[in-house]
């Protein structure tokens, strides 16, 4: 019988690491889309994943049971995403280089859109992670988790431990401050 994540928590609070491996399995994917369309990095996703565990094996013990696990998980990782950003800000690090593609290239294929589309999504891809950018921060993780991981509304409170109207008049504020900025040019 497989064990439920309130079980392997309880499990790795004890120092039972063949817990941490079973939830990694099941929840290392949300993390890892969470923190991607947060970082735009996926070296950086990768990390922030790694980071997320790393902080669950640890404070396990502090985990309430009355929690579900997988909104305890993304909410670390949302937090693990926020620090990154916020240190590679104060770096000051340059945007993302563009992805060489490797061995093959997908704009000399027949299926791959013209290369003026491929100019217009990625600008419209910058345009759009600018925007989100200037959010503030409760409104770009409700964003994030809203139309990148497709969480339900309820899921989002329960996860960033908010009121389920708190989440709505962010949401609404947020997207209403990205059409503003996206209509502008600004972003």
């Amino acid at each position: 019988m497989e064990q439920t994540d309130g079980e392997l928590m309880v499990a790795l609070a004890s120092g039972d690491r063949d817990a941490l491996a079973i939830l990694m399995e099941r929840h290392y994917r949300r993390i890892y889309r969470v923190a991607l369309s947060y970082l735009r990095d996926p070296d950086d996703a990768l990390d922030v994943v790694q980071e997320t565990f790393v902080k669950a094996f640890q404070n396990a013990g502090r985990w309430d049971a009355r929690a579900e696990v997988g909104s305890w998980l993304t909410r670390i990782g949302i937090n693990q995403a926020i620090d990154r950003y916020r240190r590679k800000k104060r770096r000051r690090q340059s945007e993302e280089p563009m992805d060489d593609g490797g061995d093959h290239d997908a704009r000399w294929s027949d299926a791959a859109p013209s290369p003026e589309r491929e100019a217009i999504g990625r600008e419209t891809g910058a345009r759009i992670a600018r925007a989100l950018r200037v959010l503030p921060e409760r409104q770009r993780a409700i964003v994030v988790l809203r139309h990148y991981d497709e969480m339900s509304l309820e899921e989002i409170a329960r996860t960033l431990d908010l009121s389920l109207g708190t989440v709505k008049s962010s949401l609404h504020r947020a997207l209403h401050r990205l059409r503003e900025r996206l209509g502008e040019g600004r972003a």
